[in-house]
């Protein structure tokens, strides 16, 4: 693989220097804003405070156990900024979590308002990480706004050299079947990556879940495939342009490493994950001190397995033309 000086320089920041990537998301918010909110017995919109406070713990916690660190501008930005280590690399992420909804429950994605690529350099970003929701049986117009967006955004960071960290999901429709859903996901999940496989997106970095449900992994109690039906569909995501990683999509830690021992089989270079880390130490929220042991027992042990499979990627190393151009040498 091709890239410039200064985006092999941002591989290497949220990376280890030779193409692995164990990498924390704490840049959620629907999510933490809700379990907060049970937790306190609070609205979720009321609870900006306390969650921006939650990321600062987690911040904290985990965050020298990891090559990278994804955070959100508005909550986590303020309170881990000051906690994270210098060599932890950083990314930011451009989504707005609140998605437009058209008629028939199609979603469009957006940017956060007042927020983008140029906002993210500023602020020190190493990677800008963008989610965007995606049905191919969507309307034409729906899907033709996904694209642009996507492409958009991919040219905002090509011409900023900075990396263009790419997620993309597929969604439930208002009404349809969990299991007529959950059954079809498998197909969804290489369809939605195939969408975004043109090198005009610009996408530097692919973040990607297992191609499938969890409820269906015959090794974690399903009657639908196994964890070498998934291996195989992993490796059509070894054929996109770009590296790619493995997201952990509510798995819990012991099937998250499950997981990524098959993406990283299948050609992963690591991982980007949150609540297989996470979310089991939090249920001892709001109960700080012990939110903050179970991380620091749970969450970091977790993180070792998974930096124990990251080790057993062989390195990696970009093509970089290092001379300046128009300098003579």
């Amino acid at each position: 693989m091709k890239t410039t000086p200064a985006k092999a320089r941002s591989y290497t920041r949220i990376g280890d220097g030779a193409m692995r990537f164990g990498a924390l998301a704490i840049d959620q918010r629907p999510p933490l804003f809700h379990l907060v909110a049970k937790a306190l017995g609070k609205d979720p919109e009321a609870v900006g405070a306390e969650v921006r406070a939650l990321k600062g713990l987690l911040a904290e916690t985990l965050a020298k156990s990891v090559t990278g660190i994804l955070i959100d501008p508005h909550y986590a930005f303020p309170a881990a900024m000051p906690l994270l280590p210098r060599e932890t690399g950083l990314m930011l992420t451009l989504e707005h979590h609140r998605f437009e909804t058209v008629e028939g429950g199609w979603r469009k994605s957006s940017v956060i308002p007042g927020w983008g690529v140029e906002q993210a350099v500023r602020m020190g970003a190493d990677g800008l990480k963008l989610l965007a929701w995606h049905r191919p049986d969507a309307p034409p117009e729906v899907v033709e706004h996904q694209l642009n967006f996507v492409r958009e955004v991919g040219e905002q960071c090509r011409k900023a050299d900075r990396l263009f960290i790419f997620e993309v999901l597929p969604y439930p429709l208002p009404g349809e079947d969990q299991a007529a859903y959950g059954a079809k996901l498998r197909d969804l999940s290489l369809e939605i990556a195939a969408a975004f496989a043109d090198p005009g997106f610009h996408i530097d970095l692919y973040k990607l879940a297992i191609p499938g449900s969890a409820e269906l992994v015959k090794e974690w109690g399903g009657q639908g495939y196994s964890l070498d039906d998934l291996e195989a569909d992993l490796r059509e995501y070894s054929k996109l342009p770009a590296p790619w990683l493995l997201l952990s999509g509510g798995l819990s830690a012991d099937q998250f490493v499950d997981a990524l021992e098959r993406a990283v089989m299948a050609g992963a270079r690591g991982y980007l994950a949150g609540r297989a880390i996470w979310q089991h130490p939090l249920r001892h929220y709001p109960d700080l001190e012990a939110t903050r042991a179970a991380l620091l027992e749970e969450g970091l042990e977790a993180l070792d397995r998974l930096n124990e499979v990251l080790l057993s990627i062989p390195p990696m190393y970009p093509q970089v033309d290092w001379t300046l151009p128009g300098v003579a040498g």
